[in-house]
């Protein structure tokens, strides 16, 4: 590796590659995409390669982590919807993309129970026929 040439670096918040023009370590950098700054990891330092479990382990913590904070199911969905989008979307810059969660209702032999208040709302969004007397 000449002076001039560093290790390409990869920015943990968009995923943007770039090799810098100055290298130090322990110093805060800015991603030249999304101007996210993070520290430099040492050059030294060894890190275990980030399996798909380990990627799954942490999703799921921090999930459990928002329903113990009070986020309610609706928020955590629209938020991980919105980023499973933009990750789409960094990977393809050239397209649009939505993306849909769709409930295939309950497994096969499995008994759906409904929470109080959409049983309530179903409830009252029935009508009753009338009767003649």
């Amino acid at each position: 590796m000449t002076q001039t040439e560093y290790e390409v670096l990869r920015c943990p918040n968009c995923g943007a590659e770039w090799r810098p023009t100055t290298m130090a370590t322990g110093v805060k950098i800015s991603c030249p995409v999304c101007f996210h700054y993070f520290e430099q990891p040492d050059a030294l330092e060894t890190r275990k390669p980030f399996s798909v479990r380990d990627f799954a382990e942490q999703i799921s913590a921090l999930i459990n982590r928002a329903r113990t904070e009070g986020l309610s199911s609706d928020v955590i969905t629209k938020v991980l919807r919105d980023e499973l989008a933009y990750n789409a979307e960094l990977a393809n810059p050239s397209h649009i993309f939505h993306v849909q969660i769709v409930d295939l209702g309950p497994a096969e032999g499995a008994t759906r129970t409904l929470p109080p208040n959409e049983a309530r709302m179903i409830l009252q969004r029935r009508s009753t026929p009338l009767v003649k007397r």
